[in-house]
């Protein structure tokens, strides 16, 4: 269990600028990528696919179609395309929309996500005296139970599954920074790297990385030093006898990690509950004090947050086909929508925010189950659109009517710790390619 009791003084340091127009942003990139040539290169698996005419579907069209929220079956989504989004009478069968997927590869949705991750790494967002707090956590995402998708990726309680990861901004909505989907025997730790590696490549001033238990170790702590990179982990018990061995309090110690020596502070103090935290940092404490290093430590909790909006919401695990390039694809998709979404309820939170009517008794917020419902279709609509202008009244009506529905904020609140292996079996609602 959590309780958000940190949030005001949160807010009291967290500095924001204006956030307007992002998903505006975010819509004009993407929709110049969508028509790009040089894009199709990269998308397609052979040079000689899409390459003569667009017939029934076309390559921008298939893209549009995989990215419209899909959550019912196949058919009803490719029916429901032809006659709202394109306007015509005729679809296609769910085996031809199958054959054009195949002719994608990874990539085709992987760039589309990575587009937006460069644009939530850009100067303008919210920070934490200076700092852009990042979040990144593990999950186990489960398959269709296929003999095909269990030899690739393995198996968990008896069901074909995945290991997903995601480095996500915890401070502007769940922004996803990373995401890394592998085998179930690559470790959370080793997809920990590798978000390591592509922080590196992008333009995030002052990164900040937090981890949970289980993720601290000596290569962690290397690999972060090596390149200047500040970290906060909650370490478990036993995790190193000389930390167990301080009393509480807030030092800085010489640490020796599996032989190797490390340099780092040292923070120990009781919770309400009387368990012991004990947190390990470079951050300097001349800029974050300990009450800092709490309140920083309970916004990690924002990438379950994350997960929720993945998994419940967006229907994750409900992958349209049971190939390995399939569930790539659908997993790439999904964190392009959830970044997309998250832009625009940073916009819808803003008009909110400047409508506030000084009699409510709380805060305002988006309705985010509102928000992606609003999304379907008239997201696709505006990519497609070709007209600058007319792209932009689009994006506009949309944030507009997400704002005109607003949910209060209660302060105070808990919410229960999303289990990361999850019993459940698949039961996808959609069918299968």
């Amino acid at each position: 269990m959590r309780t958000d009791t940190n949030i005001w003084y949160i807010m009291i340091i967290v500095v924001s600028s204006m956030k307007t127009n992002w998903f505006l942003r975010a819509t004009e990139r993407i929709s110049n990528l969508l028509f790009s040539y040089a894009y199709k290169c990269m998308a397609r698996q052979r040079p000689t696919y899409f390459s003569r005419g667009v017939g029934k579907i076309g390559f921008t069209n298939l893209i549009a179609i995989s990215i419209n929220f899909l959550v019912k079956s196949t058919q009803t989504e490719l029916d429901h395309f032809f006659e709202r989004i394109l306007q015509k009478s005729e679809s296609v069968s769910k085996q031809a929309f199958a054959e054009a997927r195949f002719k994608l590869t990874v990539d085709a949705f992987r760039l589309l996500f990575e587009d937006t991750a460069k644009l939530a790494s850009s100067p303008g967002l919210a920070t934490f005296k200076g700092y852009r707090p990042l979040a990144n956590d593990g999950t186990v995402l489960m398959l269709e139970d296929t003999v095909s998708l269990r030899g690739y990726y393995g198996a968990e309680n008896g069901c074909a599954a995945a290991r997903g990861s995601v480095m996500v901004d915890v401070l502007n909505q769940g922004l996803i920074l990373d995401a890394q989907i592998d085998k179930l025997s690559c470790s959370e730790r080793e997809l920990a790297m590798r978000h390591i590696e592509v922080l590196k490549e992008l333009p995030v001033d002052k990164p900040l990385m937090m981890y949970d238990r289980g993720y601290a170790s000596a290569d962690m702590f290397t690999a972060l030093l090596a390149d200047n990179i500040l970290f906060l982990f909650r370490l478990q018990r036993s995790f190193n006898a000389e930390i167990d061995r301080m009393p509480l309090g807030d030092r800085v110690r010489n640490i020796t990690v599996k032989g190797n020596a490390f340099r780092l502070r040292v923070v120990k103090f009781r919770l309400k509950s009387g368990e012991i935290e004990t947190l390990i940092t470079n951050l300097p404490s001349d800029t974050i004090s300990t009450a800092d290093l709490n309140a920083l430590y309970n916004l990690r909790w924002g990438v379950e947050t994350v997960y929720g909006m993945l998994k419940d919401a967006l229907q994750i695990e409900n992958f349209s086909g049971t190939s390995q390039l399939i569930v790539a694809q659908d997993f790439y998709a999904t964190m392009f929508l959830k970044n997309m979404a998250t832009f625009a309820k940073l916009d819808s939170d803003e008009m909110i925010e400047q409508n506030h009517n000084p009699d409510n008794l709380y805060a305002q917020k988006t309705n985010e189950n509102l928000l992606l419902g609003i999304l379907k279709d008239k997201l696709v609509l505006a990519l497609l659109d070709p007209s600058p202008k007319t792209q932009a009244k689009k994006i506009q009506a949309i944030i507009q009517q997400a704002a005109r529905h607003p949910i209060p904020v209660r302060p105070n609140r808990s919410f229960p710790r999303r289990r990361k292996h999850s019993k459940r079996f698949y039961n996808s609602g959609r069918s299968s390619l």
